[in-house]
């Protein structure tokens, strides 16, 4: 789903954009000349990629983002699906037909060799993927299933197939709202799909289990967190002043916190600013499969690098990060990556955890939920997770897919030698990171030469400085 159209206006349009021509000075001027003489390539190519000269502006794009390390100076998308054995090559039928003998003989040594032989040269056979999931699940190893099915589906989002074994795999884990983001955006990329309001009642399902289990989780921390109040005395166990907010549900905790978040900084109120930030925002979240959040996008005054996100999509981004983003693609990357957390509830989650509520050793203060939300250290797999649904739906967006790596590659280097950024202490990057998110691209054939949004970003920028100076 393209947001394209959406790209061609500011705020309230009270803004006008500049023309190219006026534009490249001020690109010029606000960067060293190796980067500005980048941005203007950029912008040039945007300009030609919006008049639909795809390939013209491809050859732009290609001229400034050198391929990642073993990437292939020309990257051909992967074919269509294909499901008919028939339709693989001499060897590809080879390894299919032993992988099916194999799971026939339940001969391990004769399925995931052979398997993943075929998944490297035909990554286009859909059924290879089920397969592999499936003896990964009766012979190998379970953890196996949903990363191997999660990787058909990033290939091959319009598969009905993938999906709803993908959603299954959730299912079995207890991944429910896992599985009701899955069905949900698939509902809301292929709208014309026969099956999609098959699955806007599975994503319905499932986050009606979410809610139940996290209720359920809720009560019992309560209960849990009473318990240790009377056996301690502890009239004011933040458990119990915990449970009735964490009951509200994420969106009623984001509301809340927001509210005292906002009393607590110096936030741009400027319309141009905002609506900018939100547009940006919204095309993101609206591919992110939660309609039950209403979002909402801050700008905070502060020149330190950082952006977060509470429960229910409450972002805050600061002034310092929209600074240091080059284009649109990058803040739209970083937007994503934090709309991420909380699509997946990483921070709600956190909260309701145990460790960290029914622990007396361990609860977080009351009084500062609100920073604690805020500085949030998320786990490994929680950073991967926001990495792969931020990236997936950056591209699905239409904007050129390695915003967020680019982003962090801009981190990285004003890290060096300097204090490092608010951003980089609550999601530590590093080289390793880096090429994970160029991995995430090469291995799903996102496209990287697609829309950045240099024009438009520098405007805002160029206001944003104004505003800064005055």
């Amino acid at each position: 789903m393209k947001k394209i159209r959406k790209l061609l206006w500011v705020g309230c349009g009270t803004f006008l954009f500049l023309s190219l021509n006026l534009l490249l000075p001020i690109i010029s001027s606000a960067q060293n000349p190796k980067t500005a003489n980048r941005l203007e390539i950029l912008a040039q190519a945007d300009e030609l990629y919006l008049a639909e000269n795809i390939a013209a502006a491809e050859k732009l794009y290609r001229q400034v983002k050198p391929p990642f390390a073993n990437e292939k100076a020309s990257v051909s998308s992967i074919d269509k699906p294909i499901t008919d054995p028939e339709q693989l090559s001499g060897a590809g039928r080879v390894y299919w037909r032993n992988a099916t003998e194999g799971m026939q003989q339940g001969l391990t040594s004769k399925i995931f060799v052979p398997l993943k032989m075929l998944l490297e040269e035909q990554p286009e056979f859909v059924p290879a993927y089920a397969l592999y999931a499936e003896a990964s699940k009766k012979y190998g190893n379970e953890k196996d299933v949903i990363p191997i099915l999660e990787k058909g589906v990033a290939t091959f989002p319009e598969s009905v197939e993938l999906n709803k074994a993908l959603i299954k795999a959730q299912e079995e884990a207890e991944q429910y709202l896992e599985a009701s983001i899955t069905a949900r955006q698939f509902a809301i990329v292929y709208p014309n799909s026969p099956e999609a309001v098959d699955f806007v009642n599975i994503a319905d399902k499932n986050f009606q289990r979410f809610r139940s289990k996290l209720n359920e989780q809720i009560i019992l921390q309560g209960i849990i967190g009473a318990t240790i109040g009377v056996l301690t005395g502890d009239a004011t166990n933040q458990a119990v002043r915990l449970a009735p907010l964490m009951l509200q549900g994420e969106s009623g905790m984001g509301a809340q916190v927001a509210a005292a978040y906002k009393q607590r900084l110096t936030l741009i109120e400027d319309p141009t600013i905002v609506e900018y930030v939100s547009r940006l925002g919204n095309d993101i979240a609206n591919l992110m499969g939660r309609k039950d959040f209403e979002y909402e996008f801050n700008v905070v005054k502060d020149d330190s690098i950082n952006a977060f996100a509470l429960p229910g999509g409450k972002v805050f981004v600061n002034t310092g990060a929209i600074m240091a983003a080059n284009s649109e693609a990058e803040l739209a990357g970083l937007l994503g990556h934090e709309i991420g957390h909380a699509v997946l509830s990483h921070g709600f989650q956190r909260i309701t955890n145990a460790n960290l509520v029914a622990n007396v050793g361990q609860i977080i203060p009351f009084g500062n939920l609100i920073s604690t939300l805020a500085i949030l250290d998320y786990s490994r797999e929680n950073e991967a997770q926001s990495d792969i649904i931020g990236t997936r739906v950056l591209s699905a967006a239409g904007y050129a897919a390695d915003g967020l790596r680019n982003f962090f590659v801009t981190m990285k280097q004003q890290e060096k030698g300097q204090k490092i950024p608010v951003y980089l202490r609550t999601h530590p990057t590093s080289d390793a990171r880096i090429r994970y998110l160029e991995e995430i691209i090469k291995r799903n054939g996102y496209n990287r030469y697609a829309f950045e949004g240099v024009k438009t970003h520098t405007e805002i920028k160029q206001k944003l400085r104004k505003i800064l100076e005055g």
